[in-house]
Parts: structure tokens; sequence; C-alpha cells
């Protein structure tokens, strides 16, 4: 059959442009998104502005929105537990569990709260040794609970019932307030809102303060210094590699190196970052304009275009330009507040829903699908 110039633009015009061709995108060492498939009130979703997400061990999907914490049932639709289930405070910020028991762990704007067996706990400033009652990250090492909270950082030993407060008056911190908190193997990495970092040793007792050197909120002046800014808004560790976001850019810290980068040095689309998840060495990075994807040579950048569309940036080590294409679906909103990313989906808190992103298959999923 012959090709005209009009038969050849309807192809081009019915071809689904989310769809990613595998010689394309097989050099990525990670996953890359196809395609959003978002959820809001009409899934049963309370509030269009979700805080965080987490898939438990069990394989079920729980949410801390603007109005209670979700659960999503088989059916797809998620049922709510609010304040009048037991929960400390409508608004969800941080879940996390505790793979030995199941039991989740959540943060809240009025408390930390339990939820194991189905009750829910509360535990308050007024009714435990929580340092303060605004609950901005929790973290689970071994038997401890780590709440960083507004006036320090709380540490509620499970089995022997026991609260531990760290702020300022006990520790190297310049201030109490604490934005979020984890695990590092033996080791403890808060991250204090105009602090820096704190690496607590709970064994040892001891503690070590990591600052911006150029002690400048606005510009990283000298790269790969130090943490690139004091102001911490999220910290995550796995294999061995500490990740930061701050409101002015992202850094990485590996084996006595840190790694910087800003927007306007890097394929990072924005300073602002607010969320990071790491998984098999990459980090996945929540900003004000959608999110990041990198393993600090290669990137990919998930946006959301003036009209609503969905924009995909991929970078490429030595390459000059990136490769830019448009998807057929976009994320919920491109203001991106947490993420779950596993082998097999990604999930994505928004500040206007929920958003799944689904995996393109490599060269490898196909053959040992055949």
């Amino acid at each position: 059959m012959k090709t005209t110039l009009a038969s050849l633009i309807a192809m081009l015009l019915v071809t689904p442009p989310a769809m990613f061709a595998l010689d394309a995108v097989g050099d990525v060492p990670f996953p890359i998104v196809e395609r959003f498939e978002n959820f809001g009130k009409e899934s049963g979703i309370p509030a269009n502005k979700v805080h965080c997400v987490t898939k438990t061990s069990d394989g079920r999907l729980w949410i801390g929105t603007w109005d209670g914490l979700c659960v999503r049932e088989p059916n797809g639709q998620f049922r709510r537990y609010g304040p009048e289930h037991g929960l400390s405070h409508k608004m969800v910020l941080a879940i996390v569990e505790d793979p030995r028991t199941g039991d989740l762990w959540l943060g809240t704007m009025r408390g930390l709260s339990r939820f194991s067996a189905g009750k829910l706990t509360a535990f308050t400033q007024t009714s435990s040794g929580l340092p303060n009652n605004v609950v901005y990250g929790v973290a689970l090492v071994g038997d401890t609970v780590w709440a960083a909270t507004a006036a320090g950082t709380g540490a509620f030993n499970t089995k022997a019932g026991e609260w531990k407060i760290y702020d300022h008056n006990n520790t190297v911190m310049h201030e109490p307030w604490c934005y979020t908190v984890t695990g590092a193997g033996d080791l403890v990495y808060i991250g204090v809102w105009g602090g820096g970092i704190i690496e607590h040793d709970p064994k040892r007792g001891t503690f070590k303060e990591y600052r911006d050197p150029d002690k400048d909120f606005h510009f990283d002046l000298v790269p790969d210094d130090g943490p690139i800014n004091d102001i911490t808004s999220w910290l995550a560790w796995e294999d061995g590699i500490l990740w930061q976001t701050t409101y002015f850019g992202f850094s990485r810290y590996a084996k006595g190196q840190w790694q910087t980068w800003v927007e306007t040095r890097s394929p990072l689309p924005s300073n602002f970052t607010q969320f990071v998840w790491p998984h098999k060495r990459a980090a996945w990075v929540g900003s004000d304009r959608g999110v990041s994807v990198t393993d600090g040579k290669f990137w990919v950048n998930y946006l959301v275009g003036d009209k609503g569309e969905g924009l995909v940036e991929i970078h490429r080590p030595g390459a000059t330009q990136p490769e830019k294409r448009t998807m057929s679906t976009a994320l919920a909103n491109q203001f991106v507040l947490g993420i779950y990313v596993d082998d097999t989906e990604a999930w994505f808190a928004t500040s206007k829903g929920l958003s799944r992103g689904v995996f393109a298959k490599t060269k490898t999923a196909v053959a040992a699908a055949k």
C-alpha cells in the first residue's frame, strides 16, 4: 500500500504519544513511567491534597490526606479513617510501617498515631513524651519510632515504652525545629529546618553536624562542598546513600563525598525540592514542578505543561540536549508532596490528587513474558 503524506500524518495523530520505544529508553538505568493513572474524590479520597503515600508489606496502599488516613480497597475505592476512629488529627503528613508487626506509625498535625490490628492509638505532647504535636516525619529504627516535630525529635522505644527527646538543649542542633528523620543502618539522620543535618549514633550517644559551608540560603556558591542548604525539607537513606532535599536544591552523600544539584547547573527542573524516595540507588524527587529521577548521571523529569499535558525529559550523560516527549497522560498535579516506588509501579501524592505511574516494559520484561 502506498503511503501518502496525508496517511502518514493520520497515523502519527492516532499513535499514543506515551508509548516508549524500548530501544530508546533501554539505556536508562531505572524504570520509565509510560503513563499516569489519577485518583481523586471520585475514587473515595476525601480531600484533593494528598501529603504522603506508601505500600505496606501486605500489598495494600495507604495515603495520608488533608482529611484523614485512607487505604485502597481491592475494588479500587479508598476507605477513610479520621479522628472519629481515633486518629490524632485529620491531617496526616507521614506514614511508616513496622514490617515486623504490620503496625503503621502516622505523623499528624496533632500528634503521633499508631494503627495496629485495626485500632488507632494517639500519642500527644500532653499524653506521652512526644516533644511537640506537629509531627512532620516518622522513621522506624529497630524497636524505636523516631518522630521529627516542630520542637525537637522524639524517640519512642516500643518495647520499653520510654521516650527520649533530642533538641538544641542536649544535641548539636542550633534550633529545635526538625522536619525529617531517617534511619541509616546503625545511625539516625535528622533534618533540621535551618540547621542542616544531624547524624546521631544511638549506641555511642554521639552527634555530628553537617552544614552548608557556603552559609548562603539562596545560592550554592561551591558545588559538592557539603549539604546544598541548611534548610532540609526531607532526608532518605538506602544502600549507603543519603539523599537531601531542600528548597534551594538537591544533595547526595555517599562514601564521605557530597554531590549537589541546582536547576541552573543541572537537569533539576526546580530548586524547590520537598521529598525524595530512593530505590535501587536512584532517587525519585518531588518538587513544585513535578518529579525527577536520577542516579546522579541519568535524569528523567516528569513535568506538567501549560495546558495540563504530561511532559517527559530524558537527560543522558554527555548529551547536549535532553530528549523531550509529550505523554498522553500527566501527573494529577505538578506539586508533588510524597512518593512511593517499588519494582512494579510508582505512586505520587500531589496537592490535587493521587497519581500512579505505570512503568514501560523493558526488553528483559518483554522477553520473559514470551
